[in-house]
């Protein structure tokens, strides 16, 4: 996760900002779901009052102490960059269910030993990363001109003096930091939620046995095996992407470094919104510009100062609906969904044990119609939970004596509405399917002339299941 996160700051020139030291642990915080608010620094809000002094602090000098009014900017962004978390998930699960492989069977103890021995990491690690994700950064001159502009053609006309100048300077940096606590609670989630979704999914290694044959794991991990694999090659794609796009960055191309820095934080996110949209959640991204608090009065007429011209700025943009080669978004990634998920109901029907003839004439439903069930709720449920880990917002507010007088948000909304439905009617048609098409394969290599000598292969529908430990079972 740091090495990602400090390869994909460089490559966007973050350092230009903030130390990179400093913006890592910033990232890693952020990759468990840790929030982070920045404040104007004081240095920056006194010079900015300095700078009103002359016009609009004399004007109101008096309620301030003489010192003209301080500008004060504060704000909070709450973005999950994917990448990082994926690769943190992945070192965790290889790193605690690797050493499981081909050895004796454990006993739960130790799977408990093991258990407690990193969440107690986790309880560690993340507080200080939180604690060092705090710092000093410079806003862009695009972002303070922005701020400073509606100012510079507002405030000075009404009240004369300093102007749009003394706003950008006085807003030029921010001090950032993080919730340590909120961040070591997250990662505590964070790891227990890996471990027992690897537990549930993980396949070729020794568990005890109370685990491995237990009725969940006998059932499900067939499932989570194979959602978790679709998803974990998808995020390596994007990262093949990235490194590509890094290497064509060495030629020049900045564009190029621009997409590779993104692709290393955000990848999977982009990931997310492409297959969610073609299960009907509506994606939106926009910037919106806030509205000052107070309406009338001088706080209301300084709101509007500060807004000026730039009112008129908002943007949104839905993503569903965006129509490349003059097919809509969410119907390209709709197809892309039954297709993926065909594929799923091929691997999961290959990896499920086949019935015996007692599980056969007991079941409800026949072998197909139960994998279809069971991947259409595991689909359904990360339809819901996949767009709160996706989106992502950032918003900035100016006030004056503790009057929010306008700022600016940006963010990547998204509304799940009808998605869980949709996507566990697809998902269950789609992986019966191709839980059929494995079966029909099978039969037809076991229907094939048999060479001399060979033996006669039953079918995988029809031959009994190896009821082991977990070394077959997982």
């Amino acid at each position: 996760m740091t090495v990602a996160a400090w390869a994909a700051l460089t490559v966007l020139g973050a350092g230009a900002i903030a130390p990179v030291s400093r913006l890592v642990p910033m990232m890693v915080s952020m990759a468990v779901g840790g929030g982070v608010t920045v404040e104007s620094s004081p240095s920056a809000g006194s010079a900015g009052g300095d700078a009103l002094g002359g016009g609009l602090g004399g004007l109101l000098g008096g309620l301030g102490g003489g010192g003209g009014l301080s500008l004060r900017l504060a704000g909070e962004a709450a973005v999950t960059p994917l990448t990082l978390t994926f690769l943190g998930t992945t070192v965790l699960a290889i790193g605690f269910f690797r050493p499981l492989r081909g050895r004796q069977r454990p006993a739960p103890a130790l799977l408990w030993a093991r258990c407690g021995g990193a969440l107690v990491t986790t309880a560690v690690v993340f507080p200080i990363l939180a604690g060092l994700a705090h710092g000093t950064a410079r806003l862009p001159e695009s972002v303070t001109d922005r701020f400073g502009k509606g100012a510079s053609s507002g405030a000075s006309s009404r009240f004369g003096g300093g102007g749009g100048g003394g706003l950008t300077k006085g807003l030029s940096s921010i001090v950032f930091e993080t919730d340590a606590a909120a961040t070591a609670f997250l990662g505590l989630l964070w790891v227990g939620a890996v471990l027992v979704l690897g537990c549930l999914a993980a396949r070729h290694t020794t568990l005890p046995r109370p685990l491995a044959l237990s009725r969940l794991r006998l059932k499900w991990n067939a499932v989570t095996s194979t959602v978790t694999g679709i998803f974990a090659v998808l995020c390596c794609s994007t990262l093949v992407i990235a490194l590509l796009a890094g290497a064509a960055a060495l030629t020049g191309r900045d564009q190029a470094a621009k997409a590779a820095g993104l692709l290393l934080l955000l990848g999977p996110n982009l990931i997310g919104v492409l297959l969610t949209a073609g299960l009907g959640t509506s994606w939106e991204a926009g910037v919106h510009r806030l509205q000052a608090e107070g309406g009338g009065g001088m706080l209301g007429m300084l709101g509007g100062a500060v807004q000026g011209d730039a009112a008129g700025t908002d943007k949104s943009l839905d993503i569903g609906g965006w129509s490349g080669a003059g097919v809509p978004l969410w119907l390209i990634a709709m197809a892309l969904m039954a297709i993926l998920l065909t594929v799923a109901g091929y691997v999961v029907s290959a990896r499920t044990p086949a019935r015996t003839p007692r599980e056969d004439s007991e079941a409800l439903l026949d072998r197909h119609a139960e994998i279809a069930l069971r991947m259409g709720i595991a689909v359904g449920v990360s339809a819901l939970f996949l767009p709160l880990l996706t989106q992502g917002s950032v918003r900035i507010g100016i006030s004056i004596m503790g009057n929010e007088m306008g700022g600016m948000a940006a963010g990547l909304d998204g509304s799940a509405g009808l998605s869980a439905l949709t996507g566990f009617v697809l998902a269950a048609l789609a992986s019966y399917a191709g839980s059929r098409l494995h079966s029909r394969r099978a039969r037809r290599k076991d229907l094939a002339p048999q060479r001399p000598g060979g033996t006669s292969r039953r079918p995988a529908a029809t031959r009994p299941a190896t009821r082991v430990p977990s070394d077959s079972a997982s």
